[in-house]
């Protein structure tokens, strides 16, 4: 298949996915005109019908529809192929490119890659994190081996049977104050605090319990809103605030006194699991890298 076969099932996917040809030629910066003759070809050339005009709508045809997951896999592959030439042009064949979550950054990247120099020593090692979608779409186009998030999330997808998931932790979220907290009571009332919180993904709030969400919306909570949770840590540590965290990440605030943990009426637990496309083989070096990280939750978490 040729770059100009390619390009047009490009075009394909975006006309698609937008369902009109406008917003697919400012999305690929072309013309209307010339979209619509490129659309034209792939027609003559497949001899099918790939969408009829409906008012200002394309509407895609049936043979769109049973064509489009094929499309995916055959641009995936090409976006894999591409990689693959550029990392053995550049010396990089050996890299492992993961794709994480804030979260989960915070809590396994420097671990990691300590394992991995230990263990791996042959290995480039890349972690990108940033939000599930647009790393859920990486995956998609191959530009991730595999991608560590909470399970939840796969709720958002639109095609989530693509993926296989693989849970591989589940961990608490508790509740700390510090006790030089000037409003600090061991039977005080969490709504007594100013709150600091990281981006906690929704569902986390849903499983509040409706009365509680209500006292929190309430009470103004967060009162600051935080990229991470060890920005907000150490807010607390300093008696400013209370926060949301994970009981691995302050054990040694505990076990000291720094923090004290404070009940709530709600238990919520992250749900930590790699994602990895099903139709994709993963390279031996990724395999490698993938059996590191199970090994990490099962045994120091």
């Amino acid at each position: 298949m040729n770059d100009w076969e390619i390009k047009q099932l490009r075009y394909f996917k975006v006309i698609y996915e937008l369902s009109s040809i406008s917003n697919a030629a400012a999305h690929l910066g072309l013309t209307q005109s010339a979209l619509t003759k490129s659309l034209k070809k792939l027609e003559e050339r497949l001899d099918l019908v790939l969408f009829h005009r409906h008012t200002r709508e394309l509407v895609a045809t049936d043979a769109a529809l049973a064509l489009y997951e094929n499309v995916l896999d055959v641009l995936a592959s090409a976006q894999d192929f591409s990689l693959k030439v550029a990392q053995i042009s550049e010396g990089n064949l050996g890299q492992v490119n993961i794709a994480c979550g804030p979260l989960i950054q915070q809590l396994l990247g420097e671990r990691l890659v300590e394992k991995a120099i230990e263990a791996l020593p042959h290995i480039k090692l890349q972690i990108n994190s940033g939000n599930f979608q647009a790393l859920s779409y990486g995956l998609l186009n191959h530009e991730y081996d595999f991608l560590l998030y909470d399970a939840g999330d796969i709720q958002v997808l639109n095609d989530p049977e693509r993926f296989e998931v693989i849970p591989l932790l589940k961990l608490p979220v508790i509740f700390v104050v510090s006790p030089k907290h000037p409003n600090y009571k061991k039977d005080g009332s969490v709504l007594d605090y100013k709150w600091a919180l990281p981006s906690l993904p929704i569902r986390f709030k849903s499983i509040m319990g409706e009365a509680m969400h209500r006292q929190f919306l309430a009470a103004g909570i967060p009162h600051y809103q935080m990229e991470s949770m060890e920005q907000c840590l150490n807010l607390a540590r300093k008696g400013l605030v209370m926060t949301a965290t994970l009981k691995n990440m302050v054990q040694t605030d505990l076990n000291n006194g720094e923090l004290v943990v404070m009940d709530l009426p709600m238990g919520p637990k992250t749900n930590f699991a790699l994602y990895r496309l099903r139709s994709r083989k993963m390279p031996e070096q990724a395999m490698a890298v993938m059996k590191l990280v199970k090994n990490i939750f099962a045994h120091d978490f």
